[in-house]
């Protein structure tokens, strides 16, 4: 709670923190990792977890999750949670993989992964994990917009703009097509807006309003430095 607390002071005092984007871009960097084949054998069934809940943590499962946590290649350059914060949120394990989710704050859904051998899992994950609370989740722009809206996470609550000067550790600045709606919250606004230079106000997904500079925005996308989306539950 202390890191969050911190986060929301700096973000008061001065805009998008580094610890909201650094936390974003690995919550969106492993559920990218799920998500890519989601189309592809997606999984059905029952599934059998184990849990660790942040009231009466079991330590054994806080060793297993973190240990599947980082079980992928780039996962241990990309670390943000420690053993100790997980240690406080509910973890969900895929038994016998190292593949599972994590809720933060009672119903933040963050660390889905997957580390393992199973595929399409991500219809699978979004079910439990609404399932045990989760209501709200955070991720950059782009590849998991259309999918986390799919899954019900229409709400668009709140969004922190890029901010090169805290750009996240390990982001793969991949181009983000703006105009499809498909990976952009800005897709329907900015189809006639999009040579724009100053700063005006605009309605994006599920008429968020911001101030955006279309023109710039455009090409913030275009190469690779999307927003940060925070969604819950309609």
């Amino acid at each position: 709670m202390k890191k969050i607390f911190e986060s929301w002071k700096r973000f008061l005092r001065e805009g998008t923190s580094p610890e909201i984007l650094d936390e974003a871009s690995f919550n969106t960097l492993c559920a990218m990792s799920v998500f890519s084949d989601e189309t592809i054998n997606e999984q059905e069934g029952n599934f059998e977890y184990e849990f660790s809940l942040a009231e009466s943590p079991n330590p054994e499962v806080v060793k297993r999750f973190t240990e599947s946590l980082y079980a992928g290649k780039r996962s241990a350059f990309l670390s943000y949670y420690s053993e100790s914060e997980l240690a406080s949120m509910d973890l969900y394990l895929v038994k016998d993989h190292n593949a599972g989710f994590a809720i933060k704050d009672g119903d933040d859904i963050v660390s889905v992964h997957n580390n393992s051998s199973l595929k399409g899992m991500g219809s699978e994950f979004m079910r439990k994990a609404k399932e045990v609370g989760g209501a709200r989740l955070d991720h950059f722009d782009g590849f998991l917009s259309g999918l986390y809206r799919k899954y019900g996470f229409t709400d668009v609550y709140e969004v922190y703009q890029w901010s090169e000067e805290y750009k996240p550790k390990g982001w793969t600045y991949d181009s983000v097509d703006i105009m499809n709606s498909q990976t952009s919250i800005y897709a329907e606004t900015i189809q006639d807006k999009f040579n724009i230079g100053k700063e005006i106000k605009v309605q994006a997904e599920d008429n968020f309003e911001i101030e955006i500079i279309p023109a710039d925005k455009v090409n913030q996308y275009k190469y690779g430095r999307p927003d940060v989306i925070l969604r819950k539950l309609a």
